[in-house]
């Protein structure tokens, strides 16, 4: 009785502490002020198709997709499971994405990779001829390129409860320059047993500052810190033909507050089709959707999210669950 008493706490003050740090008043006029001022911050794309077209997975990720939303999802895999995922980004920047997680220790462990590729670029500057120097606009390509392997555990705490972690080991390359660090995220879930409402919250991104490399001001960077809570309920129907509809608060530490909003509907037990709005300051990725079939174990998710100001991105993932 007093650890299922000393769980519920742990619940509460779990899923109540980001609500509590987004809800604190910040400078949000110097909000603007902070982009560019984080490290990797690739780490706050959205890998997973599924996540994407909703606007995140905060409260309902399990299995091999909670890896890059919740590990606290990570306890509702069944057995043994695999993602994987392909997005063709903005500007001729691609990133792929895989993970695998299976029962261990009492919980469910996972691993997940992350590698974005920025394509080639041209590299211009000064040479000698002759003597003297001459501007070349086009002396020879260089290539950048990010990466990030994630180790990950989650496990109940009881039958509605699960805590989950990951540590993260990042980095940065550009030409013959490069930068190195760690991130780590802490999440929960709860399903509260009432029309399916199930409930998340998530500290993803956070850990040591890191040292750029040769800068003139010479300051350290932070990795994207993010404080996410989500909700999620059954707003009519079942898991056979029904909608389940959500909301994310998402709270990033160099830019302003985001609420998306969204929406999955069930046919026939394995057809979904979804979407989501995020509202912001300065947001350029508002609209997204997508679909997926889920048979016999295997997810085929496909999503498109509508830029502002550059062609629409889009997002594939396969996934196998026990």
């Amino acid at each position: 009785m007093r650890f299922n008493k000393l769980t519920k706490w742990t619940a509460v003050l779990t899923l109540a502490l980001p609500v509590l740090l987004m809800a604190q008043k910040g400078d949000e006029e110097g909000v603007s002020d902070k982009s560019g001022s984080v490290a990797f911050k690739f780490l706050n794309l959205h890998y997973d198709a599924r996540g994407a077209a909703l606007g995140g997975l905060t409260a309902q990720a399990a299995g091999a997709e909670a890896l890059y939303w919740n590990p606290a999802g990570l306890a509702r895999a069944g057995g043994l499971g695999f993602s994987a995922g392909m997005t063709q980004w903005i500007v001729e920047t691609s990133y792929m994405n895989a993970g695998v997680v299976m029962p261990m220790a009492g919980g469910v462990l996972g691993v997940g990779f992350v590698s974005v590729d920025y394509g080639d670029f041209m590299k211009s500057g000064w040479k000698e001829e002759s003597g003297s120097y001459v501007f070349e606009p086009n002396m020879e390509t260089f290539t950048a390129s990010d990466n990030a392997l994630q180790v990950s555990y989650g496990r109940f705490l009881s039958d509605k409860f699960s805590i989950g972690g990951s540590a993260k080991m990042v980095s940065e390359n550009i030409d013959d320059a490069s930068l190195s660090g760690l991130a780590f995220d802490v999440g929960t879930q709860f399903n509260t047993g009432y029309k399916n409402l199930q409930l998340g919250a998530v500290i993803s991104n956070f850990g040591p500052t890191i040292d750029p490399v040769e800068t003139e001001t010479e300051s350290s960077l932070a990795p994207p810190m993010t404080f996410t809570f989500g909700a999620v309920g059954q707003a009519f129907g079942d898991d056979n033909m029904g909608l389940m509809a959500g909301i994310n608060v998402i709270k990033l530490s160099d830019m302003a507050q985001r609420i998306a909003v969204n929406g999955e509907m069930t046919v026939a037990g394995m057809i979904k089709v979804r979407g989501s709005y995020t509202m912001g300051d300065l947001v350029q990725d508002a609209l997204s959707f997508g679909a997926g079939v889920n048979m016999a174990g295997i997810s085929v998710n496909v999503a498109m999210t509508q830029m502002e100001s550059f062609d629409p991105v889009m997002r594939f993932s396969l996934g196998y669950q026990l």
